[in-house]
């Protein structure tokens, strides 16, 4: 088969894991339902269109290379909810601080105070992502990463990449295999680790319910040394 490989390289990006309270944790890897999102903006997908992401995330494989280590950074962040064009005048009109664009209407809680959040990031790392998607050629991957409808991020709106995503695409038994090809391995990188779905893995919770907004199923992701 066709394998599209992508290289993520930025001086930040985030795999992000369950979020607990304002706590954004990250994973070593991007997530089944990032691979998606990351795609679908590509695609020009809005964000409505919850039956059209449920069927690439359907038809969406990878592996994942560690190329170089990153470093995990903390983001202290904060916002002012007390500010007066904010403030609730009652219960069921107080806001919250969201991620897509603009406050969120709670049915309890106080907007008189700073909202923090802490956010993990991976700073300075280096990653190789062997992607097939079926009903998709590589050509057509390529089309999407290359001349995205959107600008494209790695994880979180802040993290854009180095250079474009689209590194190359060959011809491989398996994604594994594409990423032992010594033509997606850049000069002077000695791979670490990689990850691939397996049914020796461990169980992981990483697809996502694009109707409810919610993350559902179970998938095994193996990890291994490299090579």
């Amino acid at each position: 088969m066709t394998v599209s490989i992508l290289h993520f390289e930025a001086p930040m990006m985030s795999f992000g894991a369950p979020i607990v309270s304002e706590e954004g944790r990250i994973q070593p890897y991007p997530a089944l339902s990032m691979m998606t999102g990351l795609l679908a903006n590509a695609l020009g997908y809005d964000r409505s269109e919850a039956e059209k992401h449920e069927r690439l995330q359907q038809g969406l494989s990878y592996a994942v290379r560690e190329d170089v280590p990153g470093e995990k950074i903390v983001d202290y962040q904060t916002a002012d909810l007390g500010q007066p064009h904010l403030q609730a005048k009652g219960k069921r009109d107080s806001v919250a601080w969201t991620t897509w664009g603009h406050l969120d209407q709670r049915g309890s809680g106080s907007t008189d105070t700073t909202n923090i959040r802490h956010r993990e990031y991976w700073a300075d790392a280096q990653y190789a992502v062997a992607l097939h998607v079926d009903g998709m050629s590589a050509d057509e991957v390529r089309e999407a990463l290359v001349r995205p409808e959107r600008p494209l991020f790695i994880g979180r709106k802040p993290c854009l990449p180095s250079e474009r995503l689209f590194l190359t695409s060959v011809e491989a038994e398996s994604l594994t295999e594409a990423l032992q090809n010594p033509k997606t391995i850049p000069d002077g990188v000695m791979p670490r680790r990689l990850w691939r779905e397996s049914d020796d893995g461990t169980p992981v919770t990483d697809a996502r319910d694009w109707t409810n907004q919610i993350h559902v199923g179970e998938r095994r992701v193996e990890e291994k040394e490299f090579p």
